[in-house]
């Protein structure tokens, strides 16, 4: 039985291309070149000439058109036949086969069928070097074509491409230029564009760190290309040499989730301005633009194909970027040092994912302590043990105690800064690392006098009692300030299994048993509340005469955990509107 041959709906076709290959239909631009780019190389292989690109716009009374012309190698009617008439074969195809892709852009072989996008009608004439005919080719969107052979040939070798534009489309001379501008500027051959016969541009340049490396050109490049007021670059390479570039270090501190939109060339040909791989996840805070000849794009011509290659290009250019930081900690530490401060979040991140980054660049990073911002290389020298709190509002709670007792307290609450320390305390053997919480300040504050805490022995039993309903235990100790009256410290595991009770406590049955089912109450510490014995109002609550005393410690209890920024359950709730009321009723 002979098999059938598939029909294919060239209209179908066009649509798949349109809305899922290609994201805009403007990329007919990029597609004509790539091809003209190509022929130019392919003749370029033949012999030395001078390559010229040129593409005519016109606009008559029968509308607007294109015509890109080429000097390039051309095609001969069995090429045309093979290549401009069967979907999907492609001029290159033996180059792909015998892998001498290199000097080619494209490949696949269905560059052409953009411009359908665009126009009803293609046109192609072409002619080969020593050419016996030209040939004409025109293509028509209902998927018919028709090839013409005219002898003698003209006087041209290259290819020429005409297009009725569709009235339809905002096609204007300016966007025409643009166009050609954003894909052909850096193809290093000359593209003479024209309207209506009138010469309007010469495109083409090479990038700015290419042969002569001027900084400030590097720099105005950046500047113009991503709008920002650029001050440092890093020049990037891969191993082979075949990836360069420049990534620009943003002048402003930047979220670490935010889109890296990298810009991409290939052989010289703009790709895309959105590339989220081009770098490691942690340089969000550089945007880098970078020419490839070992890069391999996406069928659409849009995105880096992502394969071993890219993976290898992405961690070279990394190790650029950090290669650049270590030499200025040598050569330029005071840019290394305004670097830090503004990318901070961004080379904390770095460092967690780098451990010989992090050894080179720990001690260059600032954090926030008791006594100011200091860089790790500082606190260790003020302290022999760095001391760290990794909650904030636990933190701001020890400030004024931290200090007046004389002990540096480093604040980890912030993104990075916790997990930063603990591994420094696996890497840094020569410095002792301490996570502590309230409750460590708590044992280490000075006790009371034996007699002073026998004197009072008898009121502290009655005040913890009153302590018992708020499951909370108290400790007489004395410390500067004397301002503070108390301290309050509440651990995680207590304060998760007071948010459930809350939450069953406020629930119908039902959610009850779920919140039961979902979690498992853990075993938890209770609650510590540290007297100051210096503190005034502690000393009258201590020598309270008169009954008063629950109402005062209530409220010094419930004012040292809004200090910590501890949320309160009904029961403390209750408790400040009672206590606000009675001492309302006694003034008034």
């Amino acid at each position: 039985m002979e098999p059938s041959v598939f029909q294919v709906n060239l209209t179908g076709i066009l649509k798949i291309l349109s809305d899922n290959l290609y994201s805009q239909k403007e990329v007919f631009i990029r597609e004509l070149l790539q091809n003209s780019v190509d022929a130019i190389q392919a003749r370029r292989k033949m012999e030395a000439f001078e390559p010229y690109i040129r593409v005519d716009y016109y606009q008559n009374n029968e509308g607007k058109g294109l015509v890109l012309s080429d000097n390039g190698i051309g095609l001969t009617l069995s090429e045309v036949e093979e290549f401009l008439s069967k979907i999907g074969s492609s001029s290159k195809s033996i180059d792909v086969v015998q892998g001498q892709t290199d000097d080619f852009i494209g490949q696949f072989g269905i560059g052409l069928l953009s411009c359908f996008m665009v126009s009803d009608e293609i046109v192609v004439k072409t002619q080969v070097k020593e050419a016996t005919e030209t040939v004409k080719w025109v293509g028509h969107i209902n998927g018919t074509y028709e090839t013409i052979v005219s002898i003698p040939p003209e006087e041209f070798v290259g290819t020429r491409v005409i297009l009725k534009l569709r009235p339809e489309l905002d096609l204007n001379p300016s966007k025409i230029q643009h166009l050609l501008e954003l894909y052909g500027t850096f193809l290093q051959i000359p593209i003479h564009y024209e309207v209506n016969g009138h010469p309007q541009a010469t495109i083409g340049r090479s990038f700015p760190w290419e042969k002569q490396k001027n900084g400030d050109a590097i720099l105005n490049f950046g500047r113009t290309v991503f709008q920002q007021n650029f001050s440092n670059y890093i020049e990037l390479s891969d191993r082979t040499g075949q990836t360069t570039g420049v990534a620009y270090i943003l002048p402003h501190p930047v979220h670490f989730a935010a889109i890296q939109n990298n810009h991409v060339y290939i052989k010289n040909m703009f790709i895309t301005d959105h590339a989220q791989d081009l770098l490691p996840d942690w340089a969000f805070f550089v945007r880098g633009i970078v020419n490839s000849k070992n890069l391999s794009p996406t069928a659409s011509r849009e995105e880096i194909y992502k394969n071993e290659t890219a993976q290898q290009v992405q961690e070279d250019l990394g190790n650029c970027i950090k290669d650049y930081l270590k030499n200025l900690s040598v050569e330029h530490p005071e840019q290394l040092t305004y670097i830090l401060k503004t990318h901070s979040n961004a080379l904390k991140s770095l460092a967690l994912a780098d451990t010989n980054f992090l050894e080179f660049i720990a001690n260059w990073f600032v954090l926030p302590t008791t006594e100011g911002e200091y860089t790790i290389k500082d606190i260790k020298t003020k302290s022999k043990t760095v001391l760290f709190v990794p909650d904030l509002d636990e933190f701001r709670q020890l400030v004024p105690i931290a200090r007046a007792n004389g002990q540096l307290v480093v604040n980890a609450g912030y993104i990075y800064d916790t997990e930063l320390l603990e591994r420094l305390k696996q890497q840094d053997t020569n410095t002792l690392y301490q996570r502590i919480d309230v409750n460590y300040f708590g044992n280490i504050l000075q006790d009371v006098a034996v007699e002073d805490y026998d004197l009072y022995a008898d009121q502290l039993g009655v005040l913890q009692e009153y302590m018992a309903a708020f499951d909370c235990e108290l400790e007489l100790k004395q410390y500067l300030p004397e301002e503070i009256p108390a301290i309050f410290h509440l651990s995680q595991e207590t304060l998760r299994n007071r948010d459930l009770n809350q939450i069953k406590d406020n629930s119908n049955a039902l959610w009850s048993s779920v919140t039961d089912s979902l979690f498992q109450e853990t075993q938890s510490y209770r609650s510590k509340l540290f007297l100051n014995f210096k503190n005034p109002i502690v000393q009258k609550i201590l020598q309270d005469q008169k009954g008063q005393e629950r109402l005062f410690l209530e409220t010094v209890y419930i004012n040292a955990m809004l200090m910590g920024h501890y949320p309160l359950n009904q029961m403390e709730l209750d408790a400040m509107n009672r206590n606000l009321l009675l001492l309302l009723n006694k003034t008034l």
